[in-house]
């Protein structure tokens, strides 16, 4: 295979589909280190599988004005971030039940001039971005463009999870009820009260969304008698619509 360095004189831009999947393991490994750009890398490495081609080395070219439009975010931007974007690490278990660690993206570099950036991925990472479905790896699926206009972690997980309801069976109510654990266990926080998990999780995300996804949600707070006779939350309620704005 030729090496990501032989550039064409007309290098065919990337395509993006409108339903993407990501491995979970990968998506959790960004997230947690607030990641972003490093989540939307992995998007387009994962989505655009087909129109994206690695080297022997694991290493795959883009123009960068291409990705850019891609992603959504700016020059300096991607600059600023590539480097924390190689500290991202993740731990995986391999066929024999195994633990491995590993970075997905490890290094990069910028080339002629500056208009294409050149990525190496981990040969796992690999896997994980072409092989989706073949192994025992849980992933995801969502619309492209809901994930790339969001800009904060919080927001992208609630993304997720709107369209992991959304996809239940057009015989089934588009609702889902979670408690204060659950949800703390989906946005790798700790909250003891649902009052804050609404004030600092809920209420930014549903604002963020509603301002630029395709998809949105309502969310009530279930209450239940406490043994003192006080009301107390129980279980919050998502309700998923599609978003008018």
């Amino acid at each position: 295979m030729a090496s990501p360095y032989d550039i064409k004189k007309k290098k065919e831009d990337i395509y993006l589909p409108r339903t993407v999947e990501l491995a979970n393991s990968l998506f959790n490994a960004f997230i947690q280190k607030n990641s972003l750009l490093g989540l939307k890398l992995a998007i387009v490495l994962s989505g655009a599988k087909k129109t994206i081609k690695f080297d022997n080395e694991n290493r795959v070219i883009f123009e960068i004005e291409n990705l850019l439009k891609i992603i959504k975010t700016t020059r300096k931007e991607l600059s600023t971030q590539l480097k924390k974007v190689t500290n991202v690490a993740f731990t995986y278990v391999n066929s024999e039940g195994g633990v491995g660690h590993t970075h997905p993206i490890h290094s990069y570099e910028y080339i002629r001039n500056n208009k294409f950036l050149v990525l190496e991925v981990s040969s796992r990472a690999k896997e994980l971005f072409i092989a989706l479905g073949k192994g025992n790896y849980s992933f995801s699926k969502a619309n492209a463009d809901n994930l790339m206009n969001l800009k904060h972690k919080h927001s992208l997980r609630m993304q997720l999870l709107l369209e992991h309801i959304n996809s239940f069976s057009k015989y089934v109510a588009k609702r889902k009820r979670y408690t204060l654990e659950e949800l703390n266990g989906f946005f790798g926080t700790k909250y003891t009260r649902y009052i804050d998990l609404k004030r600092k999780i809920l209420d930014p995300a549903k604002k963020e969304i509603d301002s630029t996804s395709s998809l949105t949600f309502n969310f009530q707070m279930l209450e239940e008698k406490s043994k003192t006779g006080r009301p107390k939350i129980s279980e919050v309620v998502f309700e998923i619509k599609e978003n008018n704005n």
